[in-house]
């Protein structure tokens, strides 16, 4: 009788687990935990975690590095532009496409697969740059020889030809003229749809995001544009490239306007106050202030921040290639520890002239120090949670409800700061980035911010009351559904509570995976398993 019970729960848990595997498919946009057996604490989608832009990288170079980034606490990697140019090897090149087929020198469409393919197993997200506004020419409209031809044979309807725009603070001249290079008619319905084939063929092979390059040069629906509108219906996440304002000069309501108009449909770039807050860092000032374009009406969910860009480093101009790297970092820390919004971390090329930097060469892998991956280690474990953004006359303070970055303007430093609303709870916290101690009362934090003048507290979560461990579900009885719950964790379908998460981790070992599924069925079998503190309680173990 006991071995016909065994054998008939035998055979239900395996029901269970087929009836899982076939019914849930676990999309490249939902999965967090990463299928090497190892969870990395990934942000589950690109919006709710920070991005390493991996500039001129080929795609193996990355695909290499995946261990790494997701070690440093990156969601998503972003890519140089991936469509066809005919240049030479410097990196802006990569900027003047002939048209929208996928593949050049920094790798196939092959190559974007296999990347996509490894980067899921790491719960990585991979973020395309994307050149829709223009092709490669001049700034009088003559198109390269390189350009495909439908572009060439359509040339009286595929562009603006509306000449060179030579001033930015009129929107039509921004939206209708050329900017160095012709400017695409993105009101031209077989235009959009090019371009929507391009997305297609990025989703297919397992792409999560897309950064649309000169974002704010594309018209919007509202300006008899229907660009935005459209592309914002391929299931991607996707934001854009808005320097400074995207109508130049004109009255802060028109501005606005416009921005809160392409938050309908793509998240933004806030160069204002990422500039801003830099340039303070760089001051051993404060900028007292906590944003720009969410201070004027966006949702702080659709905007990212950087503490400098591709463009900011690397154009003839670029104004952050000889600020120290250390800066840049104090600058990321505030931002990349924002709510709700998400910050771009630079991989800097090894070369800072303009002309010596070119695309297909790796560049720095400073992301992995030790301040930048607790940074992103406190965003991804504070996505949800609410904020207070303090400042004093020597550092900025982003408090969370269950920890808080400090950025000093000085290094090896004690510091006092207040606790903002006593938004961090009182309790002793170890510094992520130094193992320096500090002590949180009601109305302070205090300790030691060490050699980087960065400094991360927090506590990930501890279970609120006593489980058992094994009942996921939290009903007082291990049984089959506890490890269905788990199946659908795994799967991104349901999310549970840091008590279901304690319970749910039957062996113990600190993450919540299928080991856990086959621990819980074994033990509801009566068969051998590695989870010896099944069925107890955590004060019992």
């Amino acid at each position: 009788m006991k071995k016909k019970m065994t054998c008939l729960i035998l055979i239900l848990c395996m029901i269970v687990s087929c009836v899982m595997s076939v019914g849930f498919s676990a999309s490249a946009q939902s999965v967090d935990t990463a299928s090497t057996g190892k969870d990395y604490g990934l942000a589950k989608t690109c919006e709710d975690g920070n991005i390493l832009h991996c500039f001129n990288w080929t795609l193996s170079q990355i695909k290499e590095e995946l261990p790494n980034i997701a070690e440093a606490g990156f969601t998503s990697v972003q890519t140089s532009p991936l469509q066809a140019h005919d240049g030479r090897n410097q990196w802006y090149w990569l900027y003047q496409p002939n048209g929208f087929t996928i593949g050049n020198e920094l790798g196939s469409y092959s190559d974007l697969q296999s990347l996509c393919t490894e980067a899921d197993k790491y719960g990585v997200k991979i973020i395309v740059d994307v050149v829709a506004n223009h092709v490669a020419g001049s700034n009088n409209g003559t198109l390269a020889n390189s350009v495909e031809s439908v572009f060439k044979n359509n040339k009286s309807t595929y562009f603006h030809n509306k000449g060179a725009c030579s001033n930015y603070d009129v929107r039509y001249d921004v939206t209708h003229k050329n900017i160095g290079m012709p400017d695409l008619n993105s009101e031209n319905t077989a235009v959009q749809d090019m371009v929507i084939a391009m997305l297609q063929k990025y989703k297919e092979a397992g792409v999560d995001g897309i950064r649309w390059d000169a974002a704010k040069h594309i018209s919007l629906p509202s300006e008899d544009c229907a660009f935005w509108s459209r592309v914002a219906q391929v299931d991607l996440y996707q934001y854009g490239e808005i320097l400074e304002s995207p109508a130049g000069k004109d009255p802060s309501a028109d501005n606005n306007a416009l921005m809160s108009e392409y938050t309908q449909y793509i998240g933004v770039t806030d160069s204002v106050y990422s500039g801003n807050i830099l340039n303070a860092v760089k001051a051993g000032s404060i900028y007292r202030t906590d944003g720009y374009w969410s201070k004027n009406g966006v949702s702080a969910d659709k905007i990212v921040y950087w503490g400098e860009s591709h463009d900011t480093y690397s154009n003839t101009d670029g104004v952050t290639k000889t600020v120290d790297q250390n800066l840049i970092d104090k600058a990321y820390a505030i931002l990349g520890a924002r709510a709700n919004a998400r910050a771009l971390y630079l991989s800097r090329p090894s070369e800072s002239v303009h002309e010596k930097i070119y695309y297909a060469k790796k560049g720095s892998t400073h992301f992995t120090s030790p301040e930048i991956a607790a940074v992103n280690h406190f965003h991804n474990a504070m996505v949800g949670t609410d904020e207070k953004y303090f400042y004093n006359a020597n550092c900025y303070v982003v408090s969370r409800e269950r920890g808080a970055v400090i950025a000093s303007k000085s290094a090896d430093v004690d510091v006092s700061v207040n606790n903002s609303g006593s938004m961090v709870p009182e309790g002793t916290y170890i510094d992520e980035v130094s193992g320096s101690t500090f002590t949180v009362t009601s109305s302070k934090i205090t300790g030691h911010v060490g050699s980087s003048g960065i400094a991360v507290i927090y506590d990930a979560g501890t279970p609120a009351k006593d489980v058992i461990i094994g009942d996921a579900n939290l009903n007082e009885v291990i049984e089959i559904d506890d490890a269905t719950l788990i199946q659908r964790q795994d799967a991104a379908l349901v999310t549970l509570t840091d008590d279901q998460m304690a319970a749910a981790d039957a062996d113990q070992d600190g993450d919540v995976t299928l080991v856990d599924v086959t621990a819980i069925q074994r033990y509801l079998a009566g068969l051998k398993h590695k989870a010896p503190d099944i069925g107890k309680r955590l004060s019992e173990k």
